[in-house]
């Protein structure tokens, strides 16, 4: 009887073993908790057991519990493991100073203030020294404790309670690794080995052949297919690249996230890197857009050939170069590719590669921009050239996709146009090709309207000033109308202004001209100030001297009238980047004076003649122009020595 009982009790835990076989290969989906990572994470990365990235070169533990969070490069990261009661932090930065372990213990042992007026920048630091991990890689080691409890517990119960704070710092790779983890205070003091575990896991390196190790950029290292599903279209997108902003954007913008420095590491990246200092007028990368809707007869020939005419017309000759035109097969569609290289940046060139593309009903816009010095390395001009050929059209839209119209259709742009001053009789008659700044044009709505509103309501312009404003797309020309209260004679504020310009260091040198001439309608005096870069001279200084440098889209040509009625001064402005100065721009610009009234009077009409003015007239000859350097170190070795 108790032989068979016994055998019962083991049928039955055996049935409940075997029973519970399948339950538990479902654990994950029915036990109820809900595992941050796992919902985070691929299938295939719910056995990792370690994080790291392998551009940084670095890996360590992942508890099975453990919520991270990370930039897009990975430089930091953060994790929080409540079975370990510990937070971890790393933030990898660029040893560009090429510090050692000892200048960095240095600098914060010297810049460790002596006293902190607010408690909560105070630290509790009981060891700070220079060691050796597991691994044999050195390190600053810096302990210490959470100085929180210590306001309101005493003695032995404020540490008992504190966190214990370890911070290591290392150098290799050429980077600075500092890396901080923080464990409950009784949680470490009564399970120290489990800090040791974790922070002995912190490795200078990752294993790409360790199939335990998630790595943690948003990238990856092999090409991979992505899917506009929205608008219809694919690319293949270039390794450690990432798409921006929302996923199946009408324009989707795809940047790289690493350099190639930090990718293919130094020797191999230096001769086509830029440096640091290198200002860039553009994101490199790649945008593909559906621009709108296609017409009936409408070819990417004309399409691209449109495109150049508007190129030729608003942009200086000598800042650009038409490198390439012709037509490209993709997959079963043709585009239309035009390569331009730009130089508005001086010795700094750079090309925008773009693919005109109609399909579907629709035009596509691919456009990849690269800096000249990587266009001109294989491997990268490959690699742009392999993902902008990649683009294909898809049978894959959103059910709400339908006709997008083109507003160039639909506009006259040279139906005239108004602009003018509220208050004051300002008035100029421009074309559509000027717009205006306002919430519809500008782009502003819902929220931010809002507060334009609540400005208007509660700042109502009361004063005597006013300005009205209009500017062009495509070219960046400018135009700013001011009326105002002003009871200074015009020739002071004409000096005062004058001044000013004939002080620019471009002026000075002769890299850019400054012309005063003057006239006289009815009795009321007219001055006209026209200050004009010289883009060849200017190249060729940036280009006997590499420390200088002008962005051309930024340096603009001013051309200003100026008049005064009684005590109003009239101010009229148009503003042409020197890359956009062209004949075109240049005629659309004088086509605002000649169209402009003021007080009801077009004054342009009755000028018959200007009269121009030297500019000793608008220099302050009491003052020396010359400085005597040699007297001001006198003075300020004389202040020092006080």
């Amino acid at each position: 009887m108790k032989h068979k009982k016994s055998t019962v009790i083991l049928m039955l835990c055996l049935s409940i073993f075997i029973s519970s076989i399948s339950s538990f290969a479902y654990a994950l989906e029915d036990d109820g908790v809900i595992d941050l990572y796992e919902v985070f994470s691929n299938m295939k990365d719910r056995m990792k057991t370690e994080v790291g990235s392998r551009i940084f070169k670095w890996s360590m533990h992942l508890p099975d519990d453990a919520i991270v969070y990370k930039s897009d490069r990975v430089n930091y990261f953060n994790m929080y493991t409540d079975s370990y009661k510990s937070q971890v932090s790393l933030e990898v930065t660029k040893n560009e100073q090429k510090y050692s372990l000892e200048d960095i213990l240095y600098s914060k042992q010297m810049n460790a203030n002596d006293f902190n007026y607010y408690w909560y920048f105070s630290q509790k630091e009981f060891t700070f020294n220079i060691q050796q991990d597991e691994h044999g890689e050195k390190y600053i080691r810096i302990v210490k404790m959470d100085p929180f409890y210590d306001y309101y517990l005493v003695d032995d119960a404020a540490e008992e309670f504190s966190s214990y704070i370890e911070n290591r710092i290392y150098i290799k790779n050429d980077y600075i690794y500092n890396l901080e983890i923080h464990m409950e205070g009784k949680y470490y003091r009564e399970n120290p080995e489990m800090f040791s575990k974790l922070a002995s896991s912190f490795i200078l390196n990752y294993d790409e052949t360790n199939p335990y190790i998630k790595e943690l950029s948003d990238s990856v290292s092999e090409p991979r297919l992505y899917e506009n599903t929205s608008y219809g279209w694919e690319i293949t997108v270039n390794p450690y690249w990432k798409e921006e902003g929302i996923s199946n954007a009408r324009v989707q913008q795809f940047t790289a996230v690493y350099s190639h420095e930090e990718i293919y590491g130094s020797e191999e990246a230096q001769e086509y890197e830029t440096t640091p200092e290198s200002y860039q007028p553009f994101r490199e990368g790649i945008s593909v857009s559906l621009v709108s809707s296609a017409l009936p007869h409408e070819t990417i020939e004309d399409w691209g050939q449109q495109e150049i005419d508007q190129l030729q017309q608003n942009y200086n000759e000598k800042v650009y170069e038409i490198l390439l035109t012709e037509k490209v097969t993709l997959g079963d569609v043709e585009g239309y590719r035009v390569k331009v290289k730009y130089n508005t940046v001086s010795n700094n060139p750079y090309v925008v590669d773009t693919l005109y593309v109609i399909g579907n009903g629709y035009k596509y816009r691919i456009v990849a921009t690269i800096s000249d010095k990587k266009y001109k390395e294989p491997n990268t001009n490959e690699a742009f050239e392999t993902m902008l050929k990649s683009f294909r059209l898809t049978n894959q839209r959103s059910q709400y996709l339908d006709k997008i119209l083109d507003p160039t259709d639909l506009i006259d742009w040279n139906a005239a146009k108004e602009i003018k001053t509220k208050k004051y009789n300002f008035k100029a008659t421009l074309t559509r090709k000027w717009h205006t700044y306002d919430n519809f044009y500008s782009g502003g709505y819902g929220y931010y309207s809002y507060y334009d509103y609540y400005d208007k309501y509660y700042y109502a312009p009361m004063g005597n000033q006013e300005s009205v404003s209009a500017y062009q797309t495509g070219n960046n020309m400018n135009l700013i109308m001011m009326a105002g209260f002003d009871t200074r004679n015009l020739e002071d504020s004409i000096k005062e202004y004058v001044k000013n310009l004939l002080e620019r260091d471009e002026v000075r040198i002769g890299l850019a001209t400054v012309d005063i001439a003057s006239t006289t309608v009815g009795g009321i005096e007219i001055y006209r100030i026209i200050t004009e870069y010289d883009l060849a001279a200017i190249n060729q200084f940036a280009k006997d001297d590499e420390t200088k440098s002008y962005d051309y889209s930024q340096l603009t040509n001013q051309y200003i009238y100026m008049m005064k009625i009684g005590n109003d001064l009239y101010t009229q402005t148009v503003s042409i980047p020197l890359a956009n100065t062209t004949d075109y721009t240049k005629s659309e610009m004088e086509k605002v004076w000649k169209n402009t009234q003021i007080a009801g009077i077009n004054y342009s009409q009755q000028i018959k003649n200007w009269n121009r003015h030297d500019h000793s007239e608008f220099q302050d000859q009491s003052n020396p122009t010359q400085v005597d350097y040699n007297k001001m170190e006198a003075l300020l070795m004389q202040d020092l020595s006080l």
